[in-house]
């Protein structure tokens, strides 16, 4: 029975993910797809560019939130193994870089994996976000601030002697990230990487 419960979390846990509030929130507010925009990518960092911080931040927060729902849900309410709740996060992530309800094109999965990890292992998702921000600060880029502090947490997993378990979780999410940014490292590389500030015109209707 505890492994049908599991299955049916790690399923839900995909659908939630599928709940992509870059999306839900652009379409709600101007009727458009953020996707037609920008980078193309329904995520925190391109609503930031063509709608601003006042609809960034409630974007960044809610993909967040959904992230600890699955973790506080299957460890608090369902009680289940490490396993399970580990394939939810990954699951949870995967809805929301591959949403079946949007064709597969969703976001980079940086505040789900964020949310998922603070409330998985609160102290290795600190580090992480702190490494994160002074990256942010030096070099004025999301995506090469998502990508360092994502390799940040297999590399302090490991450091923290935590359980393999754990450390896959962690590689994997890492690993998730660093092919959703693959364009990006493209663009660092080249020198032509956009820079927090930068915006993107929507059209008005």
């Amino acid at each position: 029975m505890s492994i049908i419960i599991g299955i049916i979390f790690v399923v839900a846990a995909y659908l939630i993910g599928n709940l992509n509030f870059a999306y839900i929130l652009v379409k709600f507010l101007k009727n458009e797809d953020v996707r037609n925009y920008g980078s193309g990518n329904a995520g925190t960092t391109n609503v930031l560019r063509v709608m601003g911080k006042n609809v960034a931040i409630p974007v960044f927060v809610l993909d967040a939130l959904k992230g600890c729902l699955v973790i506080v849900v299957g460890r608090y309410a369902l009680n289940l193994t490490e396993i399970f709740l580990v394939l939810g996060g990954v699951a949870v992530v995967a809805g929301h870089n591959w949403p079946a309800f949007l064709q597969f094109r969703g976001g980079k999965g940086t505040a789900t994996s964020l949310g998922v990890f603070l409330t998985y292992d609160w102290q290795i998702a600190i580090i992480a976000i702190m490494i994160g921000l002074i990256i942010l600060g030096i070099w004025k880029m999301v995506s090469l601030t998502s990508m360092v502090g994502m390799t940040m947490l297999p590399i302090f997993a490991l450091l923290f002697s935590r359980t393999i378990t754990e450390v896959v979780f962690a590689f994997v999410l890492c690993l998730f990230s660093l092919f959703q940014h693959r364009k990006n490292i493209g663009r660092i590389i080249q020198g032509k990487e956009s820079k927090l500030g930068q915006k993107v015109k929507m059209k008005n209707k």
